[in-house]
């Protein structure tokens, strides 16, 4: 199965982390994050809390954490941001641990829309064949090669929809207007 480290850019606008992991959800691919991810979508995740004055911002990360390994058990490769990744090559090296993620995880792809860290230049993730691809751009290769899992993956996000409750195309319509999936919205228009 098609294995791909999902950054923490790719997991902190909720309603695109929630259609990623439910198409993981779906057995289209198998998700990774390294304990580096894990603490950056803490920190950020607290910030934007904070900023909006979320309530039991604490409580609702740890529930998103427990849900996520509980989920995907194994998803989750020991690449802490602490650790030493200049071998890595990337013009960014706070990023070598995504990079260490990827190549511990066996990743076949990096989901990222981080253009600065220089993914793409790095000579270890070239020669293990990883591929660097936007959310949206990796959303719709994967929705191209499971329509119907991608089907399936949005009325799921619709039937756990509750603060508003949406229905499964104005899932569709939010992921193309505010995530840029606009053709994951071509592929699925017609099965919602």
């Amino acid at each position: 199965m098609y294995r791909a480290v999902l950054d923490t850019c790719a997991l902190v606008p909720g309603l695109q982390r929630d259609f990623l992991l439910q198409l993981a959800a779906e057995q289209t691919y198998s998700p990774l994050w390294g304990t580096g991810i894990l603490h950056e979508l803490d920190y950020v995740l607290a910030r934007l809390d904070a900023a909006r004055e979320v309530p039991n911002s604490v409580g609702r990360r740890r529930h998103l954490f427990t849900q996520m390994q509980r989920a995907f058990p194994g998803a989750c490769i020991e690449a802490p941001k602490s650790g030493d990744y200049a071998h890595y090559q990337l013009l960014d090296p706070d990023d070598g641990h995504v990079a260490h993620a990827a190549i511990m995880g066996k990743a076949d792809a990096i989901v990222t829309d981080d253009r600065r860290a220089g993914f793409d230049q790095s000579p270890t993730l070239a020669s293990a064949e990883v591929e660097i691809l936007p959310p949206q751009t990796f959303a719709a290769n994967t929705v191209v090669a499971h329509l119907e899992a991608g089907a399936r993956a949005l009325h799921a996000l619709a039937n756990r929809s509750a603060a508003p409750p949406r229905t499964p195309q104005q899932i569709l319509d939010l992921l193309a207007a505010k995530h840029r999936m606009i053709e994951v919205a071509e592929l699925l228009d017609d099965s919602v």
